[in-house]
């Protein structure tokens, strides 16, 4: 009885630990380096959720919602995952990218997602030159995202900015190589 009581709560603690990754430098870090080799695994995914009937793909998440969390991306991107049988190739790239779990590795990047929207959608609004008409669609797009970032993701965002910023632009660089080597019909 012990052992088993024991095991229920190692559980639980493993549960609440997996739950809830909250941004850290490192895990930034794990995500940045991940993303090479999560990018094609996650367009594979897109691919083959987009091919299921429509009444058998996972519902789409609105950032507009009150419950709309990192947790809840997580939770709803892990399920799709297992809809297309996708889930051991993410934990093969979250394991070899210092991520404990699936649910690690997609609620990291989940609150990197929402912290960049949120930083996106504050500049644009703090931004007199940005025209009415786009403030009120981004506005309508993502509701009040800002709200709904930690201020601990908002620091480490902060402080790792220009990394991001370095990532994405040689992400951007890799896209338009790549499409410059594709032959043109």
């Amino acid at each position: 009885m012990g052992r088993w009581l024991a095991g229920v709560m190692l559980a639980l603690v493993t549960l609440s630990v997996q739950a809830d990754a909250p941004l850290t430098d490192e895990r930034l870090d794990n995500l940045l380096g991940a993303m090479d080799e999560l990018q094609p695994v996650m367009e594979q995914v897109s691919q083959r959720l987009a091919s299921l009937p429509e009444d058998e793909r996972p519902p789409r998440l609105d950032p507009r919602a009150e419950d709309f969390d990192p947790e809840a991306m997580a939770e709803s991107m892990t399920e799709a995952l297992e809809k297309v049988d996708a889930d051991s190739d993410v934990r093969r790239v979250a394991e070899k990218n210092g991520f404990d779990s699936v649910e690690e590795l997609l609620e990291v990047q989940a609150r990197v997602m929402m912290g960049f929207l949120a930083q996106t959608q504050e500049a644009m609004m703090n931004n007199p030159n940005v025209p009415e008409q786009a403030r009120q669609k981004m506005k309508q797009q993502f509701g009040n995202i800002a709200d709904k970032v930690s201020d601990n993701d908002r620091e480490v965002l902060e402080r790792n900015k220009q990394k991001i910023m370095d990532f994405m632009q040689a992400q951007a660089r890799k896209q338009q190589n790549m499409q410059q080597q594709q032959p043109t019909n």
